[in-house]
């Protein structure tokens, strides 16, 4: 297994190591709402203006596409992620890329549901097949989401959670998937943060990798941004030393230090606790 460093204290800058403002919030807004009673009710062309709108108020915020991809796991969850509901949807409107977008990430979530928790080898070749015909389902749809705005990686921020659960899709490995979404987005959010969790050693990934991408990511992003991927790192580390490693005095520590980096973070609060 790779070798684990802590993040170098000097990378953590004073300036943002108090509330970070990219922490997601525990609450729906009332943004989250509206859209969701625009779903539900089945009024797809005023969610999509929605969507846009907000989407664009995003792309010029701190965050990026990560705020919309947020928006989107808002609604579904509002949306009781309902399968005929997420369909419907995207059957209407063949050309919303919030659309196909959403439902690509709702038959990705399907295909992790059915896959299941478990180590590779514990992993039954029925749970495989059924994963495996998710994942189809969802790539048709992000697939069609690229073709409808190829500026956006979003779409490749999914593609990169299925490429590590199967090895790669489309012939490209999760890493490539990465590469792909920083030629389309440099600036773009979502997909490194999807790295981190599927870069990492639990998904036949490395530290060293994620520590180096950081980094230079750090070079398109701003101060702020860069210290919302550390912190990430910082906090999936701390979960292979709890869960992976079995040990709780390290993972204790780096929890410590990713709710240094960001003292309104529960979920680094908890992890403190819970390794206590």
């Amino acid at each position: 297994m790779a070798a684990i460093t802590l993040v170098s204290a000097c990378l953590i800058s004073n300036t943002y190591a108090a509330n970070c403002s990219l922490i997601p919030e525990d609450s729906a807004t009332l943004e989250d709402v509206e859209r969701a009673e625009l779903l539900n009710g089945f009024k797809f062309k005023e969610l999509e203006k929605e969507l846009s709108k907000q989407h664009r108020k995003n792309l010029k915020s701190e965050g990026g596409d990560l705020l919309t991809l947020r928006d989107l796991v808002a609604l579904q969850q509002m949306g009781a992620r309902e399968e005929k509901l997420t369909k419907m949807w995207a059957d209407q409107s063949p050309t919303s890329f919030f659309a196909q977008l959403n439902a690509g990430m709702f038959y990705s979530d399907k295909a992790f549901a059915a896959r299941g928790s478990r180590a590779t080898a514990n992993v039954k070749n029925s749970q495989w097949v059924d994963a495996n015909k998710m994942s189809v389902v969802a790539q048709g749809y992000l697939r069609k989401a690229i073709q409808l705005d190829p500026r956006s990686a979003l779409p490749h921020s999914t593609f990169i959670g299925l490429a590590a659960m199967l090895n790669q899709i489309e012939g490209k490995t999760p890493e490539q998937w990465l590469r792909t979404a920083e030629q389309v987005d440099p600036k773009g959010m979502a997909a490194s943060i999807s790295a981190i969790n599927y870069l990492s050693p639990r998904w036949g990934g490395s530290y060293e990798f994620l520590d180096s991408f950081t980094a230079q990511k750090g070079k398109s992003v701003s101060k702020a941004s860069t210290h919302y991927l550390q912190y990430n790192l910082v906090l999936n580390k701390a979960s292979h030393y709890e869960v992976i490693e079995r040990d709780a005095a390290k993972a204790q520590a780096l929890f410590k230090q990713a709710h240094a980096m960001c003292d309104n973070s529960e979920t680094a609060r908890e992890g403190i606790l819970r390794t206590y």
